[in-house]
């Protein structure tokens, strides 16, 4: 497994708070207007943070580098 990325770590929790109550999906085209899906909000809400709102992400994702590469030594990111 990869490293999260500081943009993983921050989706991973925006979904997490705004997933109780929100609204559903609808992934049928045929069943009316689709909604923004929570990972699409996440995405827009980080476009718009600040570099400085961004930087508890960043450290947190060096952090968690730094704890995989003690994990997995030997690992090599290969596309």
């Amino acid at each position: 497994p990869r490293p999260p990325n500081p943009f993983i770590l921050f989706r991973n929790d925006y979904t997490k708070k705004h997933a109780k109550g929100g609204p559903k999906v609808r992934r049928n085209a045929h069943s009316g207007p689709l909604e923004d899906s929570h990972s699409k909000r996440a995405g827009q809400a980080w476009r718009a943070l600040t570099a400085e709102e961004k930087r508890p992400w960043q450290l947190l994702a060096k952090k968690a580098g730094e704890e995989h590469a003690k994990m997995y030594p030997d690992y090599r990111y290969r596309p």
